[in-house]
């Protein structure tokens, strides 16, 4: 589209909008002209405001308007009875509203027309001329209303003849000021594109009237196409919207956004923007300056373009994509587009930035600019499907692209861009010339690559993306170097994979082989401090995916020490291609890169002196470097392990030399080379303790986890691989590490999840749900009064735990006050607290001090906890008598025989706090034996070898092998873990020392903890309680155990009570019985109603077939039994005195047989008896003998004769049958 001509200056807009009449005072006449309709109306209207200065305006405006001729004209115009003409536009208004723009000859405004409406206009006076006019116009706005299919265009003599244009504007514009509520200016907007010189009558009427430029501008807008160029209609709404727009500058931005916003003209946002350019560029005065000859931006254009390319609003990206392949499809004989005068302008910026760049430099002032144009271009190749000139686009670009720019941020950031355009867009090098000169570009590159990022100071340089696009061709994968493209440009890219057969070419074979590769990728510097704030592509990119295609085993490149370097390199926030790249290094270490390779070369893994190099540092140094400078001192933990790893450090005299950068074919390795000891560590300071240690831990618990899943392929294979020593994982704070991993997660958000779950598989024992839960107490002092200041060391530690009996404020001032210390100073005293534990068991020792002791253990557990629980457990064993020398029990020990735990001091059974801390450590050892059995079933698979299969010593299948050893180890566990159970339940037993100096609250606290471990045991597995109960303990613990734990209840809902009811041992049967009162008591439901009714037919099949001493045995001890169930359940009672009966018909029938009479008679008694089972107090029944009071003591026991024990029996029955009628019937109230 030409330039369009704007009717009303902006000047003259802008001082008719603000009512600058000084403005207007300087303006020529021929400016004022449009506006003469305003300024007359100004000039007759009275003032409502009456100061000095409007009424030196309106002078000002009478003298403008003194020495023009129209003025008479227009006073006229204003002078007729606008009330009367408005009322015959509403019947005008009304009558098209009926008729519809069909009929033109009747109208009310204007009757009996003789001549033309041309010829009419001429000759009348100013009342019939506004009529005229504004029955047309009327007209055209009813015609518009109706619906057509192609754009309706008035023809009209009044508006089609030039020579009336300026009269017509003239009337129109004193119509709209006087009959504002008749006629809308959005309304006529729309109604004068149908005419002729529309766009013109509409600038006038809008500055005649300046409050409505929006309300016109939104309805013209509203009302466009959502692709204006495509029909005549919308190429004039355009015209005539930037006709406005450039009348008012300060708005056409505005304008802009709201075509953005309603996706409507996107031809009229491309001209607004223009326009723009060329506004900022007259306004600077800069037309042919330094700006404009370097190509720097003089507007928003490519800012804009792109923002509308690039949008996150999906529908206003689609649509300016149509717009762009509309313009394309568009062929123009006689104007152009705004496609076309877009490219245009953006050549002329392509051909400003490569004027006057001598020897292919780009300046430094526009690299900035130049960046954000090929940006600006590989978005309107890819997302809008542009398709560049070979004439005007393609050799600009290309010159462009392989510019040399500054050594800066910016600088790398252009060449990155530059080889993302090459990929992009592959038409740029569809010439051999482009293609050769895209070739030395690239070859350039490479050879510039160190000095661009030494210069720069950026630690991400466009050397690693050359790298990982030479790898992704080599090893064919076209969809990652696309979405590499992507990531780099912000975009989605659209390329087909044909299309990059020649840049494919060119870095395969002209650039990079793939040796060149595998060699420049092991030269390449770490990155130092590398952490995820650094954008861009890395040198661990490269290394990444080179790992992932097996290239390093390939060529017999040795990776290890690049990866060990660039884990020491590395900090916080971690790099998420990090636990990637220890992933693809486990598997390349231990996995085959095919199925059918065993032969394959494999990668080195790290070596155990370089991982206690890392962690032989201090795991506290970040803190204690930002806290104070003395606590880096020798007494920091690992102290062994430091002097260890300084000494391997000084046994490595050389070290490798700085590698360059540059591309230089490195020899070939051989497998010998790779051997597992081999070591160049160049010994890189360590950038985050923290973050390294993290890292090695990880790659540690994958490389273990990895090998053990895959014994047995390599067992086949007859390979043998490096297995770290159980020695290094003990020397390990992995439960410091992944708590500081966990209060960090942000930091190591792509490590904690894997390393959690590895954890979880391997070490369970150090994730359990309490720890997990557990926080360690402020720094705040608990206790009343400020503390004494104690010394702190190892002596007085010993020294206080020593006197805790004697005084034990003292302790309970150093625990305090230990409880508080930071984590690096509480560690070394960890040693001597845990070997005086036993000094707490001693009596008079407080309950608040073992209560600290065991906040201060648990602060020490959230540390180094293996460690400690090696410690407490030899702290805790019992002496030996008779034995000088004892073997000091290590970790693997303790893992081997879980039950070292229990085998402690037995006063550790009477003290609660202490009994918390060791049934803790019975937990997590029995874990730990569970996933050792496991690991060793793992480490050592049967495998069918020639020898195996060929001996007839075992002709079991190996399946059925595995199933025993599963088996076996499953019953080695349980065996384990219900010999704890056991240990606890003695444990529980009532001592003669319980009854004293508060021995029985002291017995139910522990019995309390006790029952809790069980619970959660049976809760883990259900066939541990099944087994302990099939074990038996002592009747005395079946009542509270019962009532301690809570899913004892699982012997009700598994129903293995009727097994134990039906094993031979007489004494198997008791105690289910008794089992079953006690959970009827506590669980009476239906399953327990049936299970206590068949215990009562057990006992009344019992009384029948056994044998005098069974008989009498059973029914004594199951009388008790028989109260709880007749408690629980009373509609068991007829059963249960059924029972009753026989019992008592047994007694009397044995007591028949008796030798001798068994009367209840004091002759008859020994006192022990009367005085054990016979309350004198008691109730007698009516056959009973009464003894007097006080003839008990002067009785001569000695001579009383014993008698059978039948008798008391039948008292025993008797009693209980008393018993069940009051418990079961009369505490019911039931009658």
């Amino acid at each position: 589209m030409p330039p369009v001509t704007v009717p009303v200056s902006p000047r003259v807009f802008k001082a008719i909008e603000k009512s600058d009449i000084q403005t207007l005072s300087f303006c020529r006449e021929e400016e004022i002209r449009p506006i003469l309709p305003c300024l007359v109306r100004m000039s007759l209207i009275a003032p409502l405001d009456h100061s000095e200065e409007c009424i030196a305006g309106r002078k000002v405006i009478l003298r403008i308007l003194s020495g023009i001729e129209v003025v008479n004209s227009l006073v006229a115009l204003l002078s007729i009875d606008f009330p009367a003409l408005e009322v015959d536009v509403k019947k005008e208004q009304q009558l098209r509203q009926k008729l519809g723009g069909s009929t033109q000859s009747e109208s009310v405004l204007v009757q009996n027309l003789t001549d033309g409406l041309a010829l009419e206009f001429e000759c009348s006076d100013p009342t019939r001329r506004l009529r005229l006019l504004l029955s047309e116009l009327l007209l055209v706005m009813a015609q518009i209303r109706e619906p057509r299919q192609d754009f309706y265009h008035k023809s009209s003599e009044l508006f089609d003849n030039p020579c009336y244009l300026e009269e017509v504007s003239d009337v129109l514009c004193i119509a709209l000021a006087e009959l504002p509520a008749l006629l809308q200016p959005a309304e006529v907007a729309e109604a004068l594109l149908h005419v002729t010189n529309g766009p013109t009558l509409i600038a006038r009427m809008v500055a005649n009237q300046p409050d409505c430029f929006r309300e016109a501008v939104t309805g013209l807008v509203m009302a466009g196409d959502k692709q204006d160029e495509d029909s005549p209609s919308g190429l004039l709404r355009l015209q005539a919207v930037r006709t406005l727009c450039q009348m008012n500058p300060s708005q056409a931005l505005n304008v802009r956004a709201l075509c953005v916003e309603q996706c409507r003209m996107p031809g009229l946002a491309v001209y607004l923007t223009l326009d723009a350019g060329v506004s900022n560029v007259c306004a600077s005065g800069t037309v042919g300056g330094i700006g404009t000859v370097y190509g720097g931006e003089s507007g928003d254009v490519v800012s804009f373009i792109t923002g509308l390319l690039l949008s996150h609003n999906h529908q206003q990206r689609t649509w300016f994509a149509q717009f762009v392949k509309s313009g394309q499809r568009r062929k123009y004989e006689h104007q152009a587009s705004a496609l076309t005068a877009l490219r245009s302008y953006l050549s002329g910026r392509l051909r400003n930035l490569l004027l006057f760049n001598s020897n292919d430099t780009l300046p430094d002032s526009q690299v900035i600019y130049a960046t954000a144009l090929l940006r600006l271009y590989c978005a309107l190749k890819s997302l809008a499907n542009l398709k560049f000139s070979e004439e005007k686009e393609i050799g600009l670009l290309l010159q462009l692209v392989t510019c040399h720019p500054p050594p800066s941020a910016a600088g790398v950031r252009f060449v990155s861009t530059g080889l993302c355009m090459l990929i992009a867009c592959p038409s740029l090098i569809s010439l051999q010339e482009n293609e050769r000169r895209a070739s030395e570009w690239i070859k350039l590159l490479v050879k510039e690559e160190a000095y661009f990022a030494g210069a720069s100071g950026v630690s991400s340089s466009f050397g690693a993306m050359l790298l990982l696009m030479a790898i992704h061709f080599h090893v064919q994968q076209l969809s990652a170097i696309i979405e590499l493209v992507s990531a780099a440009l912000g975009m989605k890219i659209i390329t087909r994979a044909n299309n990059l057969a020649r840049i494919k070419y060119i870095f395969t074979h002209d650039v990079f082989t793939e040796q060149v590769v595998t060699a420049h990728a092991v030269k390449v510097p770490v990155t130092s401090c590398l952490n995820a704030n650094i954008p861009g592509f890395l040198p661990v990119h490269c290394v990444y995916h080179q790992l992932k295609s097996r290239m390093f085993t390939k060529h017999k490149v040795p990776i290890k020490d690049w990866i060990y370097n660039q884990i020491r390199a590395s900090t916080t926030p971690l790099h998420p291609v990090m636990p990637q790249l220890i992933d693809v290094y486990v598997n390349s270490i231990i996995l085959p890169a095919s199925k059918g390779g065993p032969t394959d070369t494999f990668n080195e893994p790290i070596s155990e002196e370089e991982i206690m190099a890392v962690f032989s540092q201090s795991i506290f140094t970040e803190k204690s470097t930002r806290k104070n400078s003395s606590l880096t001192n020798p007494q920091v933990v690992f102290r062994k392990l430091r002097l260890k790893s300084k000494a391997m450090m000084r046994e490595r005299s050389t070290s490798v030399d700085t590698v360059s950068s540059h591309l230089m074919p490195a020899p070939s390795i051989t497998s010998s080379q790779m051997g597992p000891h081999t070591s160049t560590t160049s010994g890189l300071p360590i950038a985050s303790v923290m973050t390294s240690q993290l890292l090695l831990l990880y790659y540690l618990l994958l490389y273990e986890d990895v090998r053990l899943n895959n014994t047995h392929q390599l067992i086949t294979n007859n390979r043998r691989i490096h297995s770290y020593s159980p020695h290094l994982f003990a020397q390990l704070p992995i439960r410091y590490l992944l708590s500081h991993a966990q209060r960090e997660q942000r930091l190591y958000a792509g490590l904690f999840s894997s390393l959690v779950k590895l954890l979880v598989s391997h070490y369970p024992q150090l994730c359990l749900v309490e720890d997990w839960l557990y926080q360690s107490s402020s720094a705040d002092s608990h206790l009343g009064i400020l503390p004494p200041k104690v010394q702190l060391d190892a002596q007085s530690v010993t020294k206080a735990m020593e006197d805790a009996a004697d005084k034990p404020g003292r302790l309970l001032v150093v625990l305090d006050s230990l409880r508080c210390m930071p984590p690096y100073h509480l560690w070394p005293l960890a040693a001597p607290l845990t070997a005086s534990i036993k000094c707490l068991l001693q009596p008079g020792v407080p309950r608040k001090v073992l209560d600290t002791y065991r906040q201060v253990w648990m602060r020490l557990n959230s540390l180094f906890p293996r460690r400690l629980w090696a410690m407490t457990v030899e702290g805790l064993r019992p002496k030996e008598i008779g034995s000088k020398l004892r073997k000091v029990l290590s970790e693997d020990d303790i893992i081997l025989d879980p039950l070292y735990v229990l085998r402690c001091d037995e006063r550790v059974y009477r003290s609660a706090p202490l009994l918390q801390l060791v049934m803790y450590m019975l937990q997590v050892y029995l874990l730990s034996s569970r996933t050792f059995l496991s690991q060793q079933m793992q480490n050592n698979p049967l495998v069918n070898t020639p020898h195996s299969a060929g001996s007839g010593n075992n002709n079991m299948a190996p399946q059925a092998i595995d199933e025993e050893r599963e088996k076996l180890k499953g019953a080695l566990i349980l065996t384990q873990e219900s010999a704890a159970v056991q240990i606890l339940l003695e444990a529980c037993l009532k001592k003669e020392e319980d009854t004293e100096n508060g021995g029985a609250l002291a017995l139910q606290e522990i019995r309390s903890t006790v029952c809790s471990y069980i619970h959660q045991a049976f809760l883990k597995d259900t066939t541990l309680a099944k087994l302990v109960h099939f074990q038996g303990y002592d009747g005395e613990l079946i009542g509270p155990l019962v009532r301690g734990v809570p899913s004892m209840h699982i012997a009700i809902g598994l129903n293995w009570i009727p097994e134990l009811l039906q094993l031979p041992d007489l004494e198997k049967q008791l105690f289910a019985i008794e089992l079953t009162s006690h959970l009827a008591l506590q669980n009476a439901m239906p399953s327990t109603l049936s299970i206590s009714r068949l215990a009562i037919n057990t006992l009344a099949t019992l009384v029948s077939v056994l044998g005098e001493k069974g008989r009498l045995h059973i029914m004594e001890a199951s009388l008790p039994s028989l109260v709880n169930i007749g408690r629980a359940f009373p509609a068991l009672v007829d059963d249960l005195l059924h029972l009753l009966v026989m019992y008592g018909r047994v007694a009397a029938a044995q007591s028949a047989l008796s030798a001798a009479p068994a009367p209840r008679s004091i002759a008859f008694m020994e006192k022990p008896l009367i005085t054990e089972n016979m309350n004198i107090n008691e109730e007698k029944m009516d056959f009973e003998e009464c003894i007097p009071e006080g003839i008990l003591e002067c009785l001569p026991w000695h001579s009383a004769h014993k008698v059978p024990q039948e008798d008391q029996l039948f008292a025993s029955v008797i009693s209980v049958f008393k018993k069940l009628v009051v418990e079961s019937t009369m505490i019911h109230n039931l009658y």
